[in-house]
Parts: C-alpha cells; sequence; structure tokens
C-alpha cells in the first residue's frame, strides 16, 4: 500500500473489494458508523469530540487504526487480524463472530495487506484475500511473514522513533509527542529522521 495516512482505508479496500482506491468511501462508512452510534463512539472513546473526530477522518492526511478496523470488521462482517509486526501481536476484530477473515500487518506507522498468490508475481486478480476462519495454516503463514519482517527490522518503534513535521519543521519523539503535535497545531505532515 502506498505510505500516506491512507494506508488502513486502503488495506481494507484491497483486502475486502479487491480495489485501493476506495479510501474516500471507507472514511465515509467510519464517519457515518460513528454519528449513528454516540453511546459506542462517546468523546472519551474517541478522544476528541465526536463531530471533530467525523470531520477529522474523512481527511486524506488524517490516519485510521483499532477503532476503524472494529468498525469495518462489522461493516463488512468478517474477522480482521491486524498483525503487529514489531511485537507479533495479533489483534482480532469481530472475534468468533464471523465465519471468514483478512489479513492486514501493522509496522508501527503504516498498514499492508496480506494477501495469498498461487503463483508467484502473479496478477493481483488471482491473489485470495479472505479466508475460513478455521483454517489455521494460512494463520501460521501471515504469523511467519510478521516475523520475517520482525527479523529484518522492518517496522518503526513508535515509542522512540524520531519525527520532523513537514509543516513548521519542529523535531519531535515518538507517537504521543506527534499526536499532541497534530492536536495543538492541526499540522499532519510528519516524516521520519534519524
Amino acid at each position: 500500500m502506498d505510505d500516506d495516512n491512507s494506508c488502513l482505508f486502503r488495506s481494507i479496500g484491497y483486502v475486502l473489494e479487491r480495489d485501493v482506491s476506495k479510501a474516500s468511501i471507507l472514511r465515509k462508512v467510519i464517519a457515518n458508523a460513528i454519528a449513528e452510534d454516540p453511546i459506542t463512539y462517546d468523546d472519551v472513546t474517541l478522544g476528541k469530540p465526536r463531530e471533530q473526530y467525523i470531520e477529522w477522518i474523512q481527511k486524506d492526511a488524517s490516519w485510521g487504526g483499532a477503532i476503524e478496523l472494529s468498525i469495518f470488521s462489522k461493516y463488512f462482517s468478517i474477522e480482521i487480524d491486524s498483525i503487529d509486526v514489531q511485537t507479533g501481536r495479533v489483534d482480532r476484530f469481530g472475534e468468533g463472530l464471523y465465519p471468514e477473515r483478512v489479513f492486514i500487518l501493522y509496522s508501527g506507522i503504516h498498514y499492508d495487506a496480506l494477501a495469498m498468490s498461487p503463483i508467484e508475481d502473479g496478477p493481483m486478480e488471482f491473489d485470495q484475500t479472505r479466508f475460513p476462519i478455521n483454517d489455521e495454516s494460512v494463520f501460521k503463514a501471515a504469523q511467519s511473514i510478521a516475523t520475517v519482517l520482525r527479523q529484518s527490522h522492518q517496522y518503526t518503534d513508535v515509542t522512540n522513533f524520531t519525527l520532523k513535521c513537514q509543516q513548521c519543521k519542529k523535531g519531535l519523539v515518538g507517537e504521543k509527542d506527534a499526536q499532541m503535535h497534530a492536536s495543538s497545531t492541526g499540522h499532519t505532515h510528519f516524516v521520519e529522521y534519524e
């Protein structure tokens, strides 16, 4: 998936609808779900006022995470397994509720779709992205991919990485700094630097 703030939406678009261009449509799915359920998605859960979150999540520069994955699981009636490359942790959204699942990888600041192809470098039309929930061999293969990526350090340590705001050039350390800076300034364009 492109390395932009829409990588989660592109990944979900690919694994569920085989279309990475539906990010703006999927953002509206999130906005509508939050608007329709003020009890589940209150200000505390969202980390900001609901109306502000609804407006924010529809912008191309806004990133998604667990809240959005939970909504997508319900909306598409499928389990979504998000595998954290750094730790190997698997977050299962919709666990035990649906007969199929999809997999995405999370590398600390980026999401990617996982697909199985019957032939190496085969056309994307051949990719399989939905799997029976009881197929443990696919689950183990997905975990193996995360292990290989972890061993080659293909993740970002979000607690200790250094960023620079592209808008004001301020240096930041870790995800919390970046979130606080974005919240206080409205700036959302960061680059990692060493």
